[in-house]
């Protein structure tokens, strides 16, 4: 039997384009060239286009990461463990943020990312509102609102956290999301919750 084996080149350079990205988005330089990010990983410009077509590319694969963890961490639970224990969905949201800190949150709330940070939402949300809406026999627009103000709440308090704009700590900012997605629950939609 044959077995195929990366070629270690293309590894290496791969690699050493990620953490060129990761560093220049961790400093907050802005726009990221081709040539600078190509001069810090070591390569020529031509090898970085073997790689990737354009630098929203390389961002883009990892933002496709992103979504395929959140993925991961949301469906590791049964909606119906979301609906019983108030915070869950907050919880997996802190952790998911915790986790990946330094450079998911830099890629996630950079303006000329958010076309595809937006996509990202959108898709995850629709995920959850389609298994809201089953499990809470609810119609799929009550189950997108649920969702996307729980999913909007959640993402602004984060960008603020991740802003230094609020110093909570991580379960303060769990107990208010919480408190503040509860009430609003309530009353816009009347749910028992």
């Amino acid at each position: 039997m044959t077995t195929t084996h990366p070629d270690l080149r293309f590894v290496r350079t791969e690699n050493a384009i990620k953490k060129a990205f990761e560093e220049m988005i961790s400093a907050g330089i802005r726009p990221i060239q081709v040539t600078e990010l190509a001069k810090r990983a070591g390569i020529n410009r031509k090898t970085f286009y073997s790689h990737y077509d354009t630098i929203d590319e390389l961002a883009s694969s990892y933002i496709s990461a992103v979504q395929q963890d959140l993925y991961q961490r949301l469906n590791a639970y049964p909606i119906e463990d979301y609906l019983r224990e108030r915070g869950l969905l907050i919880g997996v949201f802190a952790d998911f943020f915790s986790s990946n800190q330094d450079f998911y949150t830099s890629i996630l709330f950079q303006e000329e990312y958010w076309p595809n940070v937006r996509r990202v939402q959108d898709e995850i949300t629709t995920n959850l509102a389609k298994r809201y809406a089953q499990a809470m026999q609810v119609s799929m627009d009550q189950a997108t609102l649920i969702v996307t103000f729980s999913c909007s709440t959640m993402l602004t308090m984060l960008r603020l956290k991740a802003d230094g704009r609020i110093q909570l700590s991580a379960e303060e900012i769990r107990e208010k999301i919480a408190a503040l997605n509860i009430d609003g629950l309530r009353g816009a939609m009347g749910l028992n919750i």
